[in-house]
């Protein structure tokens, strides 16, 4: 009798599977089980590396990376300079991947230029801000250019923010200068005046996330779950259902998995009789 051909693996061949590998692997890594775990506020679902917070300890992501669900809002909150954002929406396939945020006050907050770069709908908005009140009355600054926005450790009583004409920069004393990320759109109707400081600053921008995505598309390829070392925070680990690792999973629980169930689960199991 010639060979026969089985259209899918027979059942001593997948028992054996159940039964050999799970006792190579029984028994999940603890960082691997927590780091699985997705982070999940009102309409945002799945989110995963680099991203922590809840029920995903700081080593499933990267430190600057912390969302925070109050659970009366339908979005995270995640903090950019020690101000906080509303993370509005994010694809996270994109590469590089892109985040939908809009400020929770009308202040003048900037972007953490290591972590991020607006995106090519964004301009920077230049503001001066921390302007003293005393000095308004040397020119006319309109409501519509300037806002009252808190800062830490200040009353913001007599503090302003302020767009300021380049006939103008001489004539306020402010303490610092700032590029403020805005649409190109918000900016435009802040231009031709149909919308004010307040309101401009308040609109939603896109920007793009400058981390390397690299090793952990390895780690997920492998099998493992993205993180970062739990002794050196800025260093990248991959959670393995065996151990941690470096970058990408390598036990011989891997090796099992990765080898005799793709390779021969995917194909024709051939048996001569």
């Amino acid at each position: 009798m010639g060979p026969r051909f089985f259209s899918s693996p027979p059942l001593y061949f997948i028992t054996a599977l159940f039964l050999i590998i799970p006792s190579l692997c029984a028994g999940d890594d603890p960082f691997f089980t927590d780091c699985s775990r997705p982070f999940n506020c009102g309409i945002l679902k799945n989110l995963s590396f680099p991203f922590w917070g809840d029920t995903r300890p700081q080593y499933c992501g990267q430190q600057r990376y912390l969302l925070i669900c109050n659970g009366m809002g339908s979005y995270p909150g995640i903090f950019i300079n020690w101000r906080e954002f509303i993370l509005l929406g994010i694809d996270q396939l994109a590469r590089p991947q892109m985040m939908t945020l809009s400020r929770t006050l009308p202040c003048p907050t900037t972007l953490d230029y290591g972590l991020f770069s607006p995106a090519k709908t964004v301009v920077n908005m230049t503001l001066f801000s921390s302007c003293s009140e005393s000095n308004l009355s040397r020119v006319r600054i309109e409501t519509s250019r300037r806002i009252n926005c808190t800062t830490d450790g200040e009353s913001g009583a007599s503090k302003f923010s302020l767009f300021l004409r380049d006939n103008e920069t001489n004539l306020v004393s402010c303490q610092e200068k700032v590029e403020v990320p805005v649409p190109k759109e918000a900016l435009a109707e802040f231009t031709s005046g149909t919308l004010n400081l307040s309101g401009t600053l308040m609109r939603q921008f896109n920007v793009q996330d400058l981390k390397d995505n690299d090793f952990c598309e390895r780690c997920l390829r492998s099998g493992g779950r993205c993180g970062s070392n739990r002794i050196s925070p800025e260093s990248f680990a991959c959670y393995c259902r065996d151990r941690p690792y470096n970058i990408e999973c390598g036990g011989k629980c891997y090796a099992l998995h990765n080898n005799l169930l793709f390779n021969y689960c995917s194909h024709f199991v051939q048996i001569v009789s």
